[in-house]
């Protein structure tokens, strides 16, 4: 196939132009390498170690650890501990937050790199505005001592060759008749060393994220180079206010209909200083004009390990996972609920080794040839895989990122109409920030006689619509719950309401035939027709909870459903009752079904602190609660009925006795009942 020669990640690659419209097309010249090589040479001023952030790896051939288009330093100074952190090409910061020339060893107090002990520096300008993912200083100091080795100059090399020699293999291409994204792993079978294309994302988009450091953007010409999508950072921290283009980047964002999601770069150090960056952050939106509708991709959060003066980063992965609640929290009572975090694989692994971190996390760095995190949460998820894409309208590098779906989801960033009822459900419910998000595909209709309806996906769900039955929605753990029963087409039928929240975590969900009630991801059960009825006619939820199991036939044409607080019963004659608290565990206790039968009438309040309640075979006593419980059975209840029942002999306040020779005996309050 022909193609073109444009440059990425550091090297050269032939792609054809329909699979990376996203590039600039750009001649490489000797001249040009040798001019980016003169900035990188090493110098031990302080000012200009700062700003010398570009280097280019194909003069060095060997590339630093995790960051192919960062050289390799030829040495590092002793006065540089292997426990420290390189944060950019040329510095490093120990465990004490000292940061110091990487090359010379010099301490580096500028406060435009370090900040001061009352403000935050900014985290792009020790990088002049490139993304560096920290590397251990051990790491780099054994990658010179290899870079000798042939082995080594091999693996870590970042060339101008062609495409399918690249070792740093990330690429685009085509999955399932959409634009996706690679990565590119070596496989070994036998003696045979082959790479191999792992799918990464397929509906794949293609995003730069920016900020000041890109200046003044071409948003017109960016987007002609086929620029789909864009990450805006708004700030730092809290209280430093806009990044100085951001409200600038976000309204050319809506004016020429590109997608936009915006992120804050954190240096919360615990909840509450991540709760001021939520406030601060959610101030800054709202100040911008960006309300949660505006934004097709996610508010970030963006986790790094950051460097300034009198604070230390946490460490505990406990720590910052409250951290990230603590900045969650604000956010969503903003009413900002596409909510992700962002940060780099060694430091997910690391600080951010957190379950709860890990569930929240989309969009992850890594400069290789393959992405080696593989926690993420969702089916969505973005891959920033170089820190210096060329663009039009962009001047100098941008990051670059493939956003989508790892299985098929429709295309995340595809406009598409929701119409009528159902375009009145969405936007009733949030649109796209709502629980359901975006469009996936547009809508599908069967208008044969009988079979009117229509259905729509979404991003994290579906509206369906009928005439009778009106536009839901329906997602989650219901939705899925309603996927097993075989949605439409099954006993449920089409859902008549819009899934509802109640106390203990509960959901629940009215379809044509029956509800759905979820708690969590592992409590998901169907109250059907009569048992809903029964239901909702003793109190419903607020009475007997969540079910806690599905329908039961228990022989006889009776059928028991289990809730928290009691069961529901009913027959094919259409009656139904509850047995409820105490008297329900008095009745299993009893032999429960097998030996009381079923419930034919519902609990009455005696008196006294008696609750009855009368069943098939017996009935069912209970007495201050939990303390007395008991069962009156057959000939014995009916004899106690006989003289007089409660009014005459009160309540049980013992179970039967075999007196022996066919005797038996049960003891009352005002007298005992004797059979034979």
């Amino acid at each position: 196939m022909k193609g073109i020669i444009r440059r990425i990640l550091g090297c050269v690659i032939a792609v054809p132009l329909v699979a990376f419209p996203l590039l600039l097309e750009q001649s490489v010249t000797t001249a040009g390498m040798q001019e980016t090589h003169d900035r990188a040479v090493d110098t031990s001023d302080e000012s200009r170690t700062l700003t010398d952030s570009s280097s280019n790896v194909e003069s060095s051939k060997v590339a630093m650890p995790e960051n192919p288009n960062v050289a390799l330093p030829q040495h590092v100074s002793s006065k540089v501990t292997d426990e420290s952190t390189v944060i950019s090409p040329q510095l490093a910061v120990s465990s004490s937050g000292v940061v110091r020339n990487l090359r010379n060893g010099t301490v580096i107090t500028d406060p435009k790199i370090v900040g001061t002990t009352d403000k935050a520096p900014d985290p792009l300008a020790r990088t002049g505005g490139r993304t560096f993912i920290p590397v251990s200083v051990a790491e780099v100091r054994e990658a010179i001592s290899d870079s000798g080795k042939e082995t080594r100059q091999q693996s870590a090399s970042v060339e101008t060759i062609a495409f399918s020699g690249n070792e740093y293999g990330a690429h685009w291409g085509e999955y399932n008749g959409s634009s996706a994204f690679f990565g590119r792993k070596a496989v070994k079978n036998g003696n045979t060393k082959s790479k191999v294309d792992v799918l990464f994302a397929q509906q794949a988009k293609r995003i730069v994220d920016v900020s000041e450091h890109q200046k003044t953007i071409n948003w017109e010409a960016a987007k002609a180079d086929g620029v789909q999508g864009a990450i805006i950072r708004i700030g730092y921290g809290w209280g430093n206010g806009f990044d100085k283009y951001a409200v600038r980047n976000i309204n050319e964002c809506k004016r020429l209909g590109i997608p936009f999601g915006v992120y804050l770069y954190s240096y919360a150090y615990d909840a509450n200083t991540a709760a001021k960056e939520g406030r601060s952050m959610a101030n800054l939106l709202r100040e911008a004009g960006v309300s949660p509708h505006d934004m097709r991709l996610p508010v970030y959060y963006d986790l790094e390990k950051w460097v300034w003066t009198g604070h230390t980063p946490p460490s505990d992965p406990n720590v910052n996972s409250a951290i990230v609640d603590a900045w969650w929290r604000e956010l969503q009572s903003a009413g900002y609920t596409n909510l992700a975090v962002y940060s780099y694989t060694s430091y997910l692994n690391s600080a951010l080794n957190n379950t709860n971190i890990h569930a929240k996390t989309k969009w992850v760095a890594q400069y290789g040839p393959n992405m080696s995190y593989t926690a993420f949460p969702t089916n969505e998820r973005a891959w920033q895989y170089s820190d210096c894409g060329s663009i039009n309208g962009i001047s100098g590098c941008v990051d670059m990122n493939a956003y989508g779906n790892k299985n098929p989801a429709g295309d995340p960033l595809q406009d598409y109409q929701v119409k009528g009822a159902m375009g009145q459900e969405w936007q009733s419910i949030g649109a796209g920030n709502s629980v359901i998000g975006w469009p996936i595909a547009e809508e599908v209709c069967n208008w044969t006689a009988g079979n009117v309806n229509c259905y729509q996906n979404f991003e994290h769900g579906a509206i369906s619509w009928t005439p009778s039955t009106g536009a839901h929605y329906t997602a989650g753990q219901l939705r899925e719950k309603w996927r097993m029963t075989g949605f439409e087409s099954g006993k449920l039928g089409y859902p008549i309401a819009d899934e509802q929240r109640h106390a203990g975590n509960w959901w629940s969900q009215s379809f044509q035939h029956g509800d759905i009630w979820t708690r969590g991801t592992e409590n998901k059960f169907i109250v059907l027709d009569s048992m809903r009825k029964a239901f909702n006619a003793n109190g419903g939820f607020k009475s007997l909870g969540g079910p806690v199991a599905d329908e039961q036939s228990m022989g006889g044409g009776w059928w028991r459903q289990r809730f928290q607080n009691g069961d529901v019963w009913c027959n094919g004659s259409g009656k139904f009752f509850v047995v409820k608290f105490d008297l329900r565990d008095s009745w299993n206790q009893h032999g429960g079904f097998s030996r009381v039968g079923a419930p034919v009438a519902n609990e009455e309040n005696m008196g006294g602190g008696y609750w009855r309640q009368r069943f098939q075979y017996g009935d069912v006593w209970t007495r201050n609660g939990s303390r007395e419980k008991y069962v009156v059975l057959l000939s014995l209840r009916d004899s106690y009925y006989a003289n007089g029942g409660f009014k005459s002999l009160g309540g049980p306040v013992a179970d039967e006795q075999s007196m022996g020779g066919g005797w038996w005996r049960q003891r009352f309050q005002n007298g005992d009942v004797v059979v034979h």
